[in-house]
């Protein structure tokens, strides 16, 4: 199937036509599939290259199974590097699912290709230039541990958590990050305190930064807890700070190592992350006790995109391959065997507690024209954020530059200035003007 055409069931091609046989005229821009301009990327890296293989294609939507889909997207946020891994690396083709209205990326990085970008994290999330190292947040490095790290990272831990400041310890020879990791997830421990009566409960972190909500249930709660971490540190200092369990995640073959049940399993930013989010929800289904919980974290709402007005290119970075408003999140537990008890935003993300339940087909799909809504939101979105480029990343959308420019400007959110520079017209409080308008949700 080519790219410019809509990846769709048959049944979505002959409804498209049926449309158009009795509107006379061409289907609107957002039922069409996204272009993905075929320009020159070919600013590689000159050493350490990207492994060449390992792209995986996904032909359904991988939270749901559906094949109906829309792409709205072509790329990711390389395509705003001046210098990116390879020639393939930008592009995953965000598609919209017609059926739970999540967008993911139908290609993406597996295998030894993720391994690489995940060992240039910093570099692969534009922190720091390809081949160089950023320098800071020691606890949160993302790279190799080594014996001198090691040795170090157990000096500075020595002091515990709560390093009081009247002691006189300076603050390079402790951690500030941990009390600060501590303060900024004590809103987690609230909301989890507050809805689930936990009673000596088997807890699971997942992509936990540095032990603090897992820590505080097992001092206060008398929990036994266990944690997965992203990088070598982060599972150093957990285990050294709170003593608790901790081993790597492997994203490609996603796994709980732990012995099960539990009765609660809490995810770090983990379905925006997923290379197969199906199987990771699955497998938290598997592990969790009859009628145990997840609580999701950090899941970012896209409504950054749609409402907020930011960039979808800088947004979806290499490492966010599903993007959802509150909603399609539902939708998407719901699929997979959970069902939602309490969801909110707090800081621009969700923060969302589901009960694991028997999974079944029954579950709600995205009304047709809440759909056709969310189509024509990333339709416009994408055309802002290529308004929004500069640089060496304006000139990759030089050959539908121009159509952008008319279709935006014919949607009332861009226009020319006497010198004839575009600009973008944001309006209303949250300085938007391309997103849709999320229907009340009845209760």
């Amino acid at each position: 199937m080519g790219l410019q055409e809509t990846l769709a069931t048959s049944w979505w091609r002959r409804s498209l036509s049926r449309i158009r046989r009795i509107a006379g005229n061409t289907p609107p821009d957002h039922e069409k599939s996204i272009s993905d301009p075929q320009t020159d990327f070919s600013s590689e890296m000159p050493q350490d290259q990207i492994p060449a293989k390992h792209i995986l294609v996904f032909e359904d939507c991988p939270i749901c199974g559906s094949k109906a889909r829309t792409m709205v997207n072509p790329f990711n946020k390389f395509v705003l590097f001046d210098q990116q891994p390879d020639t393939r690396s930008s592009r995953y083709h965000y598609a919209l699912c017609h059926e739970c209205g999540v967008v993911s990326a139908t290609r993406r990085p597996g295998g030894p290709r993720y391994r690489w970008l995940l060992e240039h994290f910093e570099e692969s999330l534009g922190r720091a230039a390809f081949g160089t190292r950023r320098t800071g947040k020691f606890s949160l490095s993302s790279y190799k541990l080594t014996d001198d790290m090691e040795a170090k990272l157990t000096r500075l831990a020595s002091h515990g958590v709560f390093v009081s400041d009247h002691l006189g310890i300076g603050r390079k020879e402790y951690l500030p990050s941990l009390l600060a990791d501590r303060f900024s997830n004590s809103v987690h421990i609230e909301l989890i305190r507050s809805l689930l009566s936990l009673k000596t409960p088997r807890v699971l972190e997942i992509r936990s930064r540095l032990g603090s909500i897992v820590g505080s249930l097992k001092q206060t709660d008398g929990a036994e807890v266990y944690a997965m971490a992203l990088f070598d540190n982060q599972k150093f200092l957990i285990q050294q700070v709170y003593d608790i369990p901790t081993e790597l995640i492997d994203f490609e073959r996603f796994h709980i190592p732990f012995p099960r049940p539990f009765d609660l399993i809490i995810a770090n930013h983990m379905l925006t992350h997923a290379i197969h989010p199906s199987r990771f929800l699955a497998t938290v289904h598997k592990n969790l006790s009859l009628g145990g919980h997840i609580y999701l974290y950090n899941e970012p709402d896209d409504a950054e995109i749609l409402d907020e007005g930011k960039s979808m290119f800088n947004t979806l970075n290499p490492f966010h391959l599903q993007a959802f408003d509150e909603e399609a999140l539902i939708r998407a537990l719901a699929a997979n065997g959970f069902q939602v008890k309490f969801i909110t935003r707090h800081a621009g993300s969700f923060l969302c507690l589901a009960q694991a339940v028997e999974k079944t087909d029954n579950w709600t799909r995205i009304p047709a024209k809440q759909s056709s809504r969310r189509r024509s939101g990333y339709r416009r979105a994408y055309d802002a954020s290529v308004i929004m480029t500069s640089g060496r990343a304006k000139e990759r959308f030089s050959t539908v530059w121009d159509a952008t420019v008319e279709r935006a400007t014919a949607n009332g959110f861009a226009e020319k200035d006497a010198s004839g520079r575009v600009r973008l017209i944001r309006s209303g409080r949250t300085g938007h003007h391309w997103g849709y308008a999320k229907p009340k949700i009845k209760s």
